[in-house]
């Protein structure tokens, strides 16, 4: 008597590893969103910048050559998460939006406002402090929600609200209206 107990199990491991690797592949083979630049590490802002890469899953990172020059290097978004250009980091899936422009970084609206740490968007933004050496962080708080936090930038640096960090005071063309 021959038995099917063995094969069954073996297509249908199979069969579940042909899914996953279809599920997982799906973002890796995702066109790239038609409106994002081509990743450039000219500028210092095109260095600092993340860029978009055909997978979701992933974005693209200038890191330095052994030449002095920059180059794009794919890097990996943490698990479950996908990269939003506009936010210039990985999101959670249900946060990210594939439409998204990615023709404008950070934040929509560049007018210095109340710092907000309601939705996850505020909870992840840098918001400007009424000291240019300092800006406000949402932090989580006992009471299980985020409030903002005064942070301090590093010597010689100032905060820019649309560059969302931190830059020297040489390139800083103002908190809320940098070009």
């Amino acid at each position: 008597m021959v038995s099917l107990d063995g094969q069954w199990k073996s297509s249908a491991c199979s069969f579940l590893v042909f899914m996953v690797v279809l599920i997982v592949g799906s973002y890796e083979t995702s066109s790239p969103i038609v409106k994002c630049p081509p990743p450039r590490c000219v500028t210092y802002e095109e260095i600092n910048t993340y860029w978009v890469d055909p997978s979701p899953a992933f974005f693209q990172q200038c890191r330095p050559m052994p030449n002095g020059t920059w180059a794009p290097q794919k890097m990996p978004c943490g698990p479950v998460t996908l990269f939003s250009f506009r936010q210039q980091t990985c999101v959670p899936e249900a946060n990210w939006n594939a439409t998204d422009s990615c023709t404008e970084i950070g934040p929509p609206d560049p007018i210095c406002r109340d710092p907000s740490c309601k939705s996850f968007e505020e909870i992840n933004t840098l918001w400007a402090h009424s000291s240019p050496k300092m800006f406000y962080q949402c932090r989580p708080a006992p009471n299980l929600t985020w409030v903002p936090e005064a942070m301090p930038c590093g010597p010689g640096t100032l905060f820019s609200f649309k560059r969302q960090g931190c830059e020297l005071e040489s390139m800083w063309n103002g908190t809320c209206t940098d070009p």
